[in-house]
């Protein structure tokens, strides 16, 4: 089938990068391991292709210089490792449990509602007080807010097993798109004068918005 249109040098093969693109009616659906990712699909040339805002939103980063597409994992090569998972789900890094209840807003500020507990049998102790550092939301753009103030849940001191549920405020600063991503990085070294202790190499947590438990 050809559409006629004419390709942006942006619309990438997608049976080169192991993205599936269901075909039904006129309706193309796109999944990244099997999950669905906003953007559109054209069919040319026999050839399947993918616009850059999919790339994007299955995490990689897409650039264009003169005739050339660079492709890279969003974030770049030193992009953070952590504890990974969905909206809904508690992950645990051997201290804190986390979990992203929902998120909200647009305009001029995204909300994140988060729950976080406190899983070791050590109390009096926050999360900024355990090496949290600046907590980051991704747009599908690509483009990274940075949280603003919520003392509320960072500087709470959690009891042992206590569970605290609050909102991080997300300014987009005129940035447009859905978020994809929260980052919540915290650094080991943290709690080195303190009796906790993560049993993970990374203890920071990575929510992938675009998936629910």
């Amino acid at each position: 089938m050809n559409t006629g249109r004419s390709l942006h040098p942006t619309l990438l093969l997608a049976g080169a990068l192991g993205l599936s693109v269901a075909l039904a009616a006129t309706t193309y659906t796109i999944q990244w391991q099997g999950k669905p990712v906003p953007g559109s699909a054209i069919v040319q040339g026999g050839k399947t292709y993918i616009s850059s805002d999919a790339l994007k939103a299955a995490g990689i980063a897409v650039s264009v210089k003169g005739s050339v597409v660079s492709l890279a994992p969003l974030g770049g090569a030193d992009q953070l490792a952590a504890v990974a998972g969905c909206m809904n789900q508690q992950l645990f890094n051997g201290v804190w449990r986390l979990k992203v209840l929902d998120v909200s807003g647009g305009g001029d500020a995204w909300h994140a509602k988060v729950e976080v507990r406190n899983g070791s049998t050590v109390g009096g102790y926050s999360l900024s007080g355990s090496g949290l550092g600046g907590v980051g939301l991704q747009l599908e753009s690509g483009k990274t807010l940075t949280a603003g103030t919520f003392l509320d849940l960072s500087d709470h001191a959690f009891l042992p097993g206590e569970a605290h549920t609050g909102t991080i405020d997300f300014p987009t600063d005129g940035a447009a798109g859905q978020p994809v991503k929260l980052v919540v990085p915290i650094d080991p070294q943290g709690v080195a004068s303190t009796p906790l202790k993560y049993s993970v190499k990374d203890p920071s947590f990575r929510i992938d918005l675009t998936c629910k438990k």
